[in-house]
């Protein structure tokens, strides 16, 4: 089975990193490990974590985003838990699809 890449939005923007934190712990997941690092003018944190149903990889990227990474069931089971949570972070109302 192919994974399934999700761009989440901005590296920069914190809102979205609450939300994204948010939807993670209520589905259970937990980290398993991480590392970053800083290559001229990219910088990259990377984590993997563990949940009830897999692994998800999250990355945040200089120029790329805040992406997440895994199964595609998992992917869309947190796109739906992210929505869930996205309206109790007004900043970021207007990117609602």
């Amino acid at each position: 089975m192919s994974a399934e890449h999700w761009i989440v939005g901005s590296e920069t923007d914190d809102a979205l990193f609450k939300s994204l934190g948010e939807a993670l712990r209520a589905l259970g997941y937990q980290l398993d490990s991480e590392w970053s690092g800083v290559a001229s003018s990219q910088d990259i944190s990377h984590w993997e974590l563990v949940g009830p149903g897999g692994s998800l990889v999250v990355e945040s990227e200089t120029y790329a985003g805040l992406s997440v990474s895994g199964a595609p069931e998992l992917v869309s089971a947190l796109k739906l838990e992210f929505q869930r949570v996205l309206p109790a972070n007004t900043s970021l109302q207007a990117r609602r699809p």
